[in-house]
């Protein structure tokens, strides 16, 4: 793999994970910061050769503890967060050819403002892996197909899916692979995390890695459509 690049950009920093596809992700980490497990997720995307570029809604800042992260996401606004996905997306348009198409993954809070930005941006895709929006009306503005994974002992994302967001995307007919692994709890991808399950981390990834076949299936022509809900 090509060396990751560090980008200033519109007083922000960046790190562009170089890849030979033409689908390319904008990388949202969770709330601990832009840190080894963020990074690490980067890599992987890029070694499966989608060009990735991680977004640093921290500015450098890394969280100890959960409520410090929780902190730093109280000084973020709105504004902020999209001006920072919007630069990712100017940052890969730069590399990618014409045809590209550009999508978001985040985890936890990353997963969160992935959603909000695929709803309010320019993305052709979104993978969310357990993060919510707080107007599921939102997803009016979607462009492109979401996956969204969840663990059945998550008691806020998993209700709030079920309860709010498959009900507005059907409303408004978007697609969505919904994904649900039982016994799994809220951030369960993460490793070094107490609620990490390596079975359902492992399925999700495998399934991660699909849905973006299924992107590169779409710049030659081949489409594929629907709702989909799965219990691995």
């Amino acid at each position: 793999m090509k060396a990751v690049e560090q980008v200033s950009a519109e007083n922000r920093e960046y790190l562009v994970f170089p890849g030979k596809f033409d689908v390319g992700i904008v990388l949202v980490h969770e709330i601990m910061g832009l840190d080894e497990y963020a990074r690490s997720v980067a890599g992987q995307l890029a070694g499966a050769g989608y060009p990735v570029v991680a977004v640093d809604l921290f500015r450098g800042r890394r969280a100890a503890t959960l409520q410090e992260g929780f902190d730093m996401v109280g000084q973020l606004t709105h504004e902020e967060v999209l001006g920072a996905l919007s630069g990712g997306i100017r940052l890969l348009r730069e590399r990618l050819r014409e045809k590209g198409v550009i999508g978001s993954i985040g985890f936890c809070m990353g997963g969160g403002y992935a959603l909000q930005g695929a709803c309010d941006l320019d993305f052709g895709f979104c993978i969310d892996y357990y993060g919510m929006i707080p107007h599921t009306d939102d997803v009016r503005g979607l462009k492109g197909p979401i996956v969204l994974f969840l663990g059945s002992e998550d008691p806020r994302v998993t209700p709030w899916a079920y309860a709010s967001f498959l009900p507005d995307a059907t409303r408004y007919k978007k697609r969505v692979d919904v994904h649900l692994y039982p016994g799994a709890g809220h951030a369960f991808h993460r490793p070094s995390w107490e609620g990490h399950n390596p079975a359902a981390a492992k399925d999700a990834w495998a399934k991660t890695m699909v849905f973006l076949s299924e992107r590169r299936m779409e710049l030659n022509g081949i489409v594929s459509c629907g709702m989909w809900i799965s219990m691995a």
